[in-house]
């Protein structure tokens, strides 16, 4: 056990201390400017990951607990520090992490909050487990696969908890059982929800194309759930990947109507769609007040999704382009394009980074919000397009500041940054970079 003084929070939701003899120290809890006791996890000979056993002296800036589970769900990693503080972590975190991967000094920039620190997630996925009570539905420990109770969770849209109660009493009631991962026993897997404030999609996640009691399940569902207008279920055998399979819709459309910036959007079981409503209207009115006169310029949009920014900002283009792999969300793309009458989008169904080899037109403006995993070292082959403006969207700071590093070797500048928390509670932060040919 050692008594550490926290200096700093940084990227993954760590915060940072020194050992006595000046090693790093990363630690699983704690705020900056506290004291703690901490033993150690690992050791490595340039760092140590410790876990905070107790908190000597705190923070000014703790506040109490939002629910019941944190710290012990891997749901939240700031749950009980001030959100002005957040914000101010999470700013930097991105000026780290660009220094440190991206050897940029970043100027001064904002970070937009978000309108709701809770109740903002438009999708929360379950973890179907045997609790003592018999089949539960939670959330993972922090890094960790072993599920834990989440009951109370502050996170999803509100209409979210009694959802999840919900479905916990009706599937206890039937002969269906939880998935163990290392048995490889048991059918269910998770239980997805999808809202838009108004209705819930629910998906029902299993191992193989079986699902015991499905009638039973649907009528009760039905029956004591009213506000769910759709319910799909959804063959994965695959376990590291959540939203991924065959689905099939057991009642209603098997999808999700949303509205974005006065467009209307249809999003099926699988596609992804940001989960931060109010941030994400705030990232596309930055777009277009970035993009300024483009009205007879041509947008190319990479990892374009449903159609996020194609439908939204791309209606003030003269053209739009945009490259998706995912066969759903090329389908949902073209039906959401139809739905708003934009029907002069080309849609590539294509890998992102095969398309950036093939390709060989020229495009004003280039907007990309790849994975979490960026785009690397083939992002230079943006450099042919001849794009007078590159936006680069993210959600992770590491692989954006490596991938802006590489645009800037490639003739562009930095002309604004962004941040914008799409994800209040969590270490996790939105950044959206606007980078500029030099001419």
């Amino acid at each position: 056990m050692e008594e550490l003084r926290i200096e700093k929070l940084i990227a993954g939701g760590f915060s940072l201390a020194r050992t006595a003899d000046g090693k790093v120290a990363l630690l699983d809890a704690g705020y900056p400017g506290e004291v703690v006791e901490a033993s150690k996890k690992m050791g490595r000979s340039d760092f140590h990951t410790m876990k905070v056993e107790r908190v000597l002296v705190p923070s000014n800036s703790r506040r109490e607990r939002l629910c019941r589970n944190f710290p012990v769900c891997g749901g939240c990693d700031w749950q009980t520090l001030n959100y002005s503080e957040q914000l101010f972590w999470k700013r930097e975190v991105i000026r780290e992490q660009f220094k440190r991967v991206g050897k940029i000094e970043l100027e001064d920039f904002e970070i937009v909050p978000s309108p709701r620190e809770t109740n903002y997630r438009l999708k929360m996925e379950y973890v179907c487990h045997r609790g003592k009570d018999g089949l539960s539905l939670g959330l993972y420990r922090r890094n960790s696969n072993s599920p834990v109770s989440c009951q109370g969770c502050v996170l999803g849209l509100k209409d979210f908890e009694r959802a999840r109660s919900g479905f916990e009493e009706i599937l206890r009631k039937t002969s269906i059982m939880a998935y163990n991962r290392v048995t490889g026993k048991g059918e269910l897997k998770h239980v997805i929800l999808r809202g838009n404030g108004r209705e819930i999609m629910a998906i029902l996640v299993t191992k193989g194309e079986y699902l015991p009691d499905e009638n039973r399940i649907v009528f009760e569902v039905k029956k004591r759930l009213p506000y769910v207008s759709t319910l799909v279920h959804l063959m994965n055998a695959n376990d590291r990947v959540v939203m991924r399979g065959v689905s099939r819709t057991l009642f209603g459309e098997g999808v999700i109507d949303q509205e974005l910036s006065g467009r209307k959007f249809e999003i099926p079981p699988v596609a992804f769609f940001q989960n931060n409503l109010e941030v994400t209207e705030s990232i596309v009115s930055h777009l277009s007040n970035e993009m300024k006169d483009t009205a007879c310029d041509s947008l190319l949009d990479l990892y374009s999704g449903i159609g996020t920014f194609s439908i939204t900002v791309g209606k003030k283009m003269g053209s739009v382009t945009a490259v998706e792999s995912n066969p759903v969300s090329v389908k949902a793309l073209k039906a959401n394009s139809n739905l708003n009458g934009m029907f002069g989008i080309e849609i590539v169904s294509s890998d992102v980074i095969e398309f950036l080899k093939s390709d060989r037109r020229h495009y004003s403006t280039i907007i990309l919000d790849p994975p979490r995993s960026g785009v690397g070292s083939e992002i230079g082959l943006l450099d042919k397009f001849g794009a007078s403006m590159v936006f680069y969207v993210s959600c992770d700071p590491t692989t954006l500041a490596r991938d802006t590093a590489k645009l800037r070797e490639s003739g562009y500048k930095i002309s604004s940054v962004k941040a914008f928390d799409m994800f209040p509670q969590t270490w996790h932060v939105e950044t959206v970079v606007c980078l500029v040919k030099k001419r």
